[in-house]
């Protein structure tokens, strides 16, 4: 599953697995590192693909599609006054 291009102005959310310290990086920084160092403990983390597309996979979910966009059927309507059908 490659990592989407929609994610990569998205804040995203991690956490240290050794002290959970959170860091929050755009889409564009996860998709492109391969290892951070915590502020907090100062250790070094290594972010694998997986790691990443766990986290990808979860920040998609709360993403929210753009106002303007309907789920809803496109239907053709017949102007008022115009006889419906042939």
């Amino acid at each position: 599953m490659p990592l989407s291009g929609k994610l990569s102005d998205v804040p995203i959310a991690l956490e240290c697995p050794h002290c959970g310290h959170r860091l929050t990086k755009n889409g564009s920084w996860l998709r492109s590192v391969h290892h951070f160092n915590c502020g907090a403990c100062q250790r070094r983390v290594r972010i694998g693909y997986s790691d990443k597309a766990r986290l990808f996979a979860k920040h998609a979910r709360l993403i929210k599609p753009p106002a303007n966009t309907c789920d809803a059927p496109v239907t053709q309507r017949t102007p008022p006054g115009t006889p419906e059908g042939p």
